[in-house]
């Protein structure tokens, strides 16, 4: 059996902390790949001092770096996990896969433009490197039993998607300099939409600084979604209730099915918030989840299977840039005055950095 040299860039929540803060385990990447037989955490980076050493006892780690690029160049890493804040994605995406490494493990929003999507996936290839973006819930099984019975046409014909993403950051004074509900949290949101629904043909919507000031950044954003396969949805998305709720409904043709976590109240650390399932139909049960596990180590586990079937990761590169691509069109259309935004869309800027400089953040 192959034994797997891992690397951690990123020691803050989910690289490392959310494993003593969560009751269900692993819940963090360290946490994923340290209980895999065949990969050894050998080395982790982190910005701040603290973090960092912290990382290192938790772990039992001693090759400590505050310099991704050091890390790469000393320690032969066979594969590289990404979990710092998306601005930093692409130049550590790149540096990994140019050192060698055969597996990346990338935290969503895979990056802040699609332009820097389109370097990571071109270093990635060209240097054969496995690209894995950490939207969770595709390894969650009870996700793909949900996707697995609308397949056999359990329920009828998928008619709608409704998505809502609200009161979802971390910490009630969370706000960053480019990151709003759309960009961190909803995210997932698209993602899983896409898994069930297929690729978008086009988006019209909002992502506007409503009430929330202190944000350099968007806090509501509503919007209408075409997908190809003629499934419409709609999403509210933000960051003004008290209330904490990621749900997607899924509408067919005989009844309702709801995945996520519904209503709850909103606590400034959701170290205990579980998904849930419920289904709104009648003479119906919930289907036993196609596979055990915690989403992030299924994720840890796909990445090598990935490497080692050459075949692609249940979320790839493509997929997050895809993700990505719906909440730039979220953003284009906002600055359009709300217009229809067809994909592809063929702007690779900082769409952030767009509206700000036209005046509208």
């Amino acid at each position: 059996m192959a034994l797997y040299r891992v690397g951690l860039i990123g020691c803050g929540r989910i690289g490392s902390e959310f494993e003593d803060l969560r009751g269900e385990h692993p819940c963090s990447i360290a946490g994923a790949f340290n209980a895999l037989p065949n990969c050894q955490l050998v080395a982790g980076c982190n910005r701040g001092e603290e973090r960092l050493r912290k990382f290192g006892r938790r772990w039992g780690v001693t090759s400590l770096y505050r310099d991704h690029a050091e890390m790469l160049r000393n320690e032969q890493l066979d594969l590289v996990a990404v979990a710092t804040p998306p601005g930093a994605h692409r130049d550590q995406v790149v540096a990994a896969a140019e050192a060698g490494a055969k597996g990346i493990f990338c935290e969503k929003p895979m990056a802040l433009s699609l332009a820097e999507c389109d370097d990571m996936l071109a270093a990635c290839r060209q240097n054969g490197a496995k690209l894995l973006v950490n939207c969770t819930r595709r390894w969650i099984g009870q996700y793909e039993a949900v996707k697995r019975a609308a397949g056999v046409g359990r329920w009828g014909e998928l008619l709608h998607l409704v998505g809502f993403c609200q009161g979802c950051k971390p910490l009630p004074e969370w706000e960053a300099e480019f990151e709003g509900p759309l960009l961190h949290d909803a995210v997932h949101l698209f993602d899983l939409m896409r898994f069930y629904a297929g690729d978008v043909e086009w988006v019209l919507g909002t992502a506007s600084r409503r009430r929330r000031p202190e944000f350099r950044v968007e806090d509501t954003s509503l919007s209408i979604l075409q997908f190809a396969s003629g499934i419409d949805g709609v999403v509210v998305v933000d960051e003004l209730t008290e209330h904490f709720r990621f749900e997607l409904e899924l509408h067919f043709e005989r009844g309702l099915v709801s995945v996520g976590v519904g209503l709850e109240a909103k606590r400034s650390v959701r170290a205990d918030t579980e998904e849930t399932w419920w289904y709104r139909l009648t003479d119906d049960e919930v289907p036993a989840p196609s596979w055990e596990g915690t989403g992030i180590l299924n994720a840890a586990k796909d990445l090598v299977r990935a490497i080692e079937s050459d075949t692609e990761c249940r979320c790839t590169g493509e997929d997050g840039r895809a993700a990505l691509e719906i909440i730039m069109a979220l953003y284009e259309s906002e600055r359009r005055g709300h217009e229809k935004v067809r994909l592809p869309f063929a702007d690779t800027r900082r769409l952030v950095d767009v509206l700000r400089a036209d005046g509208v953040y």
